[in-house]
C-alpha cells in the first residue's frame, strides 16, 4: 500500500467518525431501530472506526509510533464528543471516549502481537 492509499483511508474513516458524530440524535436512533440490532451500533461503529485507524498508523508506511497514535486517537476522540454539543439531540459521554480509546488499544494489541509472533530473519 502506498502512503497516498493509507493516508487516503485515513481520511476516509475520520470522515466517517465526523458524519456519524454530526447526526442528529433523531436519526441515529432511527437508523438504529431500522437494524433490529441487538446492541448499539453507533458504539461499536466508534470502537471499529477507532480500531482501523489504530492499525493505519501503526503499520507501514505510515508507522506512527505507539505514544503518537494513542494522543491522536484521545485528541480526536474528546474531539467527537465535544462536537456532540453542536449536534441536536446528542449529548457527550465520557464512556464514549472510553470506547473510542480501547479500539485504538485493540488495534495496538494487534500490531503488537502479530510483532511478537513473527519470526525474524
Amino acid at each position: 500500500m502506498t502512503d497516498r492509499v493509507a493516508r487516503g483511508l485515513l481520511a476516509l474513516q475520520v470522515l466517517l467518525l465526523l458524519v456519524g458524530t454530526l447526526m442528529p440524535g433523531a436519526w441515529r436512533s432511527g437508523a438504529e431501530h431500522r437494524l433490529h440490532a441487538p446492541f448499539p451500533v453507533s458504539s461499536w461503529a466508534h470502537f471499529v472506526l477507532f480500531a482501523g485507524m489504530g492499525l493505519m498508523l501503526s503499520v507501514r508506511p505510515l508507522a506512527w509510533p505507539t505514544g503518537g497514535i494513542v494522543r491522536a486517537a484521545l485528541a480526536l476522540a474528546l474531539l467527537t464528543e465535544g462536537l456532540q454539543f453542536l449536534a441536536i439531540d446528542r449529548h457527550p459521554r465520557l464512556l464514549d471516549v472510553g470506547i473510542d480509546m480501547a479500539g485504538t488499544v485493540f488495534a495496538l494489541a494487534l500490531v503488537k502481537g502479530r510483532s511478537l509472533c513473527t519470526v525474524h530473519r
